[in-house]
Order: C-alpha cells, then structure tokens, then sequence
C-alpha cells in the first residue's frame, strides 16, 4: 500500500535540527544541545533556554549523549520537557559506569524558572529510543556496562525508578514498544539471519515479571527480512510494528556508523504482532537521494497551549 505526503504541514526553518519526535500536536526539535518546541496548532514556536547548570553538557566529551521527551502530566494537566543527560565516565572495562543528570521544563509555565534537575537512584546511559505511554517513559539503559536495566520516569510525580531487563535479553537491536497498552522489549537481532523476532512483554510491574515468546516471520516474507536491514521505529495505533529499513550500524561502543546507501524511494513495514503478517508502505514523493531516512508519527489532536 502506499500514501502521499501531505505537502500542507509547513512548519518555520529549522536549519540544522532534526525531528525528534511528536506528542499531541507537539514537535520537538533538537540541535544538541538546544531544542525548540513547535505547537502544530497554534504554530507557535518556543526555543528552550539552554540547561546552564549542567556539568555535563559543559563537558567537551565524545560520547557525551543528549536526549529531550515532552510528556503529558495526567494529574496537573501539564506539559513537561524532559532532557537525559549522560557519559561514560573515565574507566574502562565491564565494570565501566556512568554519569547522567535529569532536567525537566513546564511547558507554559513561568519561563524564570527554567530547568529543574530531578534526582535519580543510580546514574545510567540510555542505549535505546523512548517509549511514553500512560504518563511515563521508558528505555534500556546501562547502569554498568552490557547490564541492561528498564528505566522509567514518570511525568506526575517526576521520580525515576529502575528495574533489571529480562535476564536473556540481548541489548542490541531490541527497544521498547507499546504492545496492547503494556510496556513491551522487541529484539531484532536474528531478524536478518534466523528470520525471527523476540518479544518481551511487562505484565506486572511490581513484581518485574516478563512474559516472552519468539516470532517466526510468515515464509512468504522470509526473502524481504534477509534482504533489509531493519529497525523498530514505534507502534501504529492498530499496534502495528513500524519497521523502517536503515543504512547505520553500531559498535560495541556505541559509535553510530551510517553506510553509504542512495534511494530515490522511501517506504516502511507495518509488522502485525498478532496476525504475524507484515506488509509495505510506500512513500510517494518526487524522486531524490538520501542516506537515511525515519518515521516520526504526527498524531490529530489539535492543542491549543499556549507555550
């Protein structure tokens, strides 16, 4: 199946930020470190002040990783930014740990009171995309290396709380997805080679228990798994897997790596968990080249904020 772009959906220029990600109406875009905050509503566009009080944007570090989330806050009614902040610190090996900071804006509210940093119980580096369903976030993160743990953040309370992954989970290739309302770890590494997927599935928090089973792709669509390189991009609100084909690779320290690859098509997988059916999505759009491309969902809900 395919769809045309809607050309309508202008926005102001953003040279030199991407996309990150949509939430009722609210596009964020990034430029390490600024971000900027678009009401597709409204077309009112705020800047973020910048995070001064932290340490470790000031730092002059490679591999120093800057990640910001809007999130609803079901209980006051309020918008909020969230920005992770993370490093490795200066030992090697295993037991290498890690720095992180945590700061949270109210969309909205009184600009003089800028960035708040919340505390969190054991600094980490987020290794995945974020997942936000029902007031909170998620993500795999290393508090120590090659020790996935779940991380959450909720957006009322503000408090983080952290709980060991799956225990044979492999990290790389895997990300959190929304599977019927529940916190799901979706695993793509024998994707490729063994045409199957891992998956999974938080059914009870408290307890920290998983259930897990393996997806075996239909024969018929075997051919199209072995020949592309995928990755998880989100969930469709049919809780469709959005599988988007990518050029990058990632080494073990967590160096991305684009290949050179040219497309003059853009297209994507819809992944049926249930049904274990996937199909095509084409992109129509006048031909050109790129080298990467990705999915960011735009939802209908029309915000009338005021930022």
């Amino acid at each position: 199946s395919s769809f045309v772009v809607d050309r309508d959906l202008t926005t102001p220029s953003m040279k030199g930020y991407y996309l990150s990600h949509v939430l009722r109406g609210l596009m964020c875009f990034v430029k390490e470190p600024s971000v900027k905050i678009y009401n597709t509503t409204t077309r009112q566009l705020v800047v973020l002040p910048d995070i001064e009080e932290s340490n470790i944007i000031a730092e002059d570090h490679k591999n120093k990783k800057i990640m910001y989330r809007i999130g609803h806050d079901p209980v006051g009614d309020q918008y909020k930014v969230v920005c992770i902040v993370a490093r490795p610190n200066d030992e090697f090996g295993e037991l290498r740990r890690y720095l992180s900071e945590h700061w949270v804006f109210i969309l909205g509210g009184d600009k003089s009171s800028g960035w708040r940093k919340i505390p969190c119980p054991s600094p980490h580096l987020p290794i995945t995309q974020i997942l936000s369903i029902n007031g909170r976030m998620h993500y795999l993160a290393w508090v120590q290396k090659f020790d996935p743990m779940l991380v959450t953040f909720d957006f009322s309370s503000e408090e983080i709380s952290i709980l060991q992954a799956p225990e044979d989970i492999r990290w790389f290739k895997s990300n959190p997805i929304e599977y019927y309302g529940k916190v799901a770890l979706l695993n793509l590494s024998d994707l490729k080679r063994e045409c199957t997927m891992n998956l999974w599935v938080m059914e009870d928090v408290e307890k920290n228990m998983w259930s897990e089973k393996t997806l075996v792709v239909h024969p018929s669509q075997m051919d199209i798994v072995k020949s592309t390189s995928l990755r998880v991009a989100g969930t469709t609100r049919n809780n469709e897997v959005i599988l988007v084909p990518h050029n990058i690779r990632y080494t073990l320290t967590g160096e991305v790596i684009v290949e050179p690859q040219n497309t003059t098509l853009l297209y994507i997988f819809l992944y049926d968990l249930q049904k274990n059916l996937m199909r095509k999505v084409e992109i129509k759009e006048p031909p050109y080249h790129t080298k990467f491309w990705d999915v960011v969902g735009l939802d209908d809900v029309e915000n009338f904020m005021y930022l």
